[in-house]
Parts: structure tokens; sequence; C-alpha cells
């Protein structure tokens, strides 16, 4: 198997996981008469997020004998993981902070997978997942910092690109980098003037301030309600990628991204968790032409909708 991320290991991914995953509606959305939202709804996945074409993808791709599988985990990629090693029949360790959503660590058990709870600290989760690996024998899935798992999450961007022909910008968010890596090698090749945009939170700005420094940077733990965009430092294979084809990074607020979790349920009848909605913050900020938006998840606690919602628009 060829060692790079590129668009010929995208489209080979496609054809894999085809049968597993849902290929998601491009709704379309005209904020102004300059500017054309195309939303990508991988909030409609059976498993709420995008994450399930990576985990589908790795699992499908992984060697002959493997006893099982165990990941670290904010909650959408252990579900994904859980669901697509059900489908194989191997069990599946999930390593998922306390703090994770309980909708995210209930269904990640429902299909099976057993969840290890730990501190709130990515690289903890990361390290305890890895002690596991080590101790039982599994196979290390990792949320993004896979060549695999990155050329999962492209076909989002594939299937839009397939559906709506070029673009003029594309929003998606940017947490370790596997969705945005993935992306960027289709779009590159498929829509090669497209603005590419990642966006973060603005306590989680890896990524922003690792494209400044040129290279990969850490911040501290972050607080953002995306509980999906919390990583701290780009991923090791996935940072390369992001280099070279990332053009910038916007930062999004708690308040705007609750402001666009309120869009989407008011205006696209979609319900996106807080990570899910940050491109769509971004894009209804500054979007202008034909711009490509990936609403990456809609795994929100009911809680936090029902007091988003409470609380109006801003």
């Amino acid at each position: 198997m060829h060692s790079d991320l590129d668009l010929e290991r995208v489209r080979s991914a496609a054809q894999r996981i085809a049968p597993h995953v849902l290929r998601t509606p491009v709704l379309r959305h005209a904020p102004s008469a300059a500017t054309q939202l195309l939303l990508k709804a991988e909030s409609l996945q059976p498993t709420g997020s995008f994450k399930l074409r990576g985990a589908s993808n790795r699992v499908l791709t992984l060697p002959p004998g493997v006893a099982g599988v165990v990941a670290h985990s904010s909650g959408n990629h252990g579900q994904a993981l859980a669901r697509a090693a059900k489908l194989l029949g191997i069990p599946a360790v999930v390593v998922m902070p306390a703090d994770a959503p309980a909708l995210k660590r209930s269904r990640a058990q429902a299909d099976g997978a057993e969840v290890v709870v730990v501190g709130s600290d990515s690289q903890q989760r990361e390290r305890v997942a890895a002690e596991i690996a080590a101790e039982r024998g599994l196979f290390p899935v990792p949320p993004f910092d896979d060549l695999e798992v990155a050329a999962g999450q492209g076909t989002a961007a594939l299937e839009l690109l397939e559906e709506s022909g070029p673009l003029d910008r594309f929003y998606a968010p940017v947490s370790g980098g596997g969705l945005m890596a993935g992306c960027c090698v289709v779009l590159r090749e498929l829509s090669p003037s497209c603005e590419i945009v990642g966006v973060e939170p603005e306590d989680a700005n890896d990524t922003q301030l690792s494209l400044a420094a040129g290279e990969r940077r850490t911040v501290p733990p972050p607080r953002s309600i995306a509980d999906g965009l919390r990583v701290r430092t780009p991923g090791r294979l996935t940072w390369p990628v992001l280099k070279q084809h990332l053009s910038r990074v916007e930062l999004v607020s708690d308040a705007e991204l609750e402001a666009a979790v309120l869009f989407a349920l008011r205006e696209l009848r979609l319900v996106l968790e807080p990570s899910g909605a940050a491109s769509l913050a971004v894009a209804l900020r500054e979007g202008r032409g034909r711009c490509g938006v990936l609403l990456s998840g809609g795994n929100i606690e009911p809680a936090l909708l029902a007091r988003i919602v409470a609380a109006g628009p801003r």
C-alpha cells in the first residue's frame, strides 16, 4: 500500500466504505445574493458524525489476525469505531474523558465497546490507549493521526465535489487534522483554486499557532464548549498536509458556536453539536461565493440543546 495521503487513497477508501456509511445530503443555503453555502450534513451519519468514514476505512484495512481495536476519543471517533468493529465482529475498547457527553459514551457502549474513563486531557487519553494496546495486544486506531483514517474522512469532500462541482471556499473544523488533511488532498486536486479554511475554537488554536510558526505547537488543555475540537497539537502525520494545503485558520467563540447551533436548528432543520457547527459559524460570518461547509457532527446532549434554544438568538 502506498505511503502517502493522496486522492488515489481517498478514492480507494470511498469504494471500500460505501456499503457502511451514508452518502450524506448537500443542503443549499443562500444568506445573500453573493453567497451560496453548500452544506455537507455529516451530522446525519448513522453514528452522528463524519468519524464513521475514517473508522470504517481503518477497520476494513486492518492486517489479518487482529484480536481487537482500541482508540482514544472525545466521543465521536469512539462511537464510530465501536460501530465499525461491531460490523467485523471484533472487540473494541475506547478511552474517553470523564467530561465526554453521556450520549456519546452510552452509544459506544450500545455498540459493544468497552469504555475506559480517564481525565479530560487529550494527551492522557492517548497515553492510556497506548498502554491498553500494549497490555492486551489490541490494534490502536487513532482518531486522526493515521493515513487510512484521514483518507476515510476525505471521502466527505470527495462526495461534496462530486455533487456540487468546484468551490470558491471550503470550511471544515480542525482538531487533530484527520478530516481536514483528507479533505485538503481532494480539494487541491479537484478544485485547485478553492480557498481552504480551517476552523478552531478560540482556546484550541493549535493549528493556527502551528501555521504561524511553521511547526507544530501545543496549547494548554482547552475548555471550549466544542468537546470534539479540544485536541492540543496537530497530528504528526496530518500536520505536513495541513502545512502544505491549508489556506488559513479562523477562530470561533463559544457564543458563536451556540448561535450556529441555533441557526442550524431554526433555519436548516438540522441538529448540530457545537463542534459540528464550527464551520457553519465562520461561513455565516464571512462566506462569499460558492462555499462548501462541512457540518461534522450532531451528537449534542439534549440538555445543552435545550439551554441554547431557551437562551434564544444572540
